[in-house]
């Protein structure tokens, strides 16, 4: 957007030094427009495509969420062990730990929800 907002300052700039009985023969502010209107287009497409991107990984979020869930439960029911036995101590490192032995123990599945 720095680069549209630019172009469009600078075709601005022209136009306003530009002699109006002779704005049609302004070369450079031709190329100016043409310059601006390609690269309009041009942010237009990426703007698409980063629209269509945003939703294929709010989609992919969505599916890992209940993943998520059942990991900071199971998470906050280890730390809170400790109020039932002070023995039952375990730091962040401890429950990564044992979430990857769990996983590495997991079959492997395509279907995520199985997962």
């Amino acid at each position: 957007m720095v680069t549209l907002s630019q172009l469009e300052d600078d075709l601005l700039a022209q136009l306003a030094g530009a002699d109006p009985s002779t704005i049609l023969d302004n070369l450079p502010l031709i190329e100016g427009l043409e310059k601006t209107k390609e690269t309009s287009k041009e942010i237009a497409e990426q703007v698409k495509k980063a629209k269509i991107t945003e939703k294929e990984i709010n989609s992919s979020r969505e599916l890992y969420r209940p993943v998520a869930a059942e990991g900071s439960m199971l998470f906050f029911l280890i730390i809170n062990l400790c109020f039932i036995e002070h023995m039952y101590q375990y730091s962040l490192d401890s429950f990564v730990a044992f979430l990857y032995r769990a996983i590495d123990r997991t079959e492997a599945c395509e279907d995520l929800r199985e997962r």
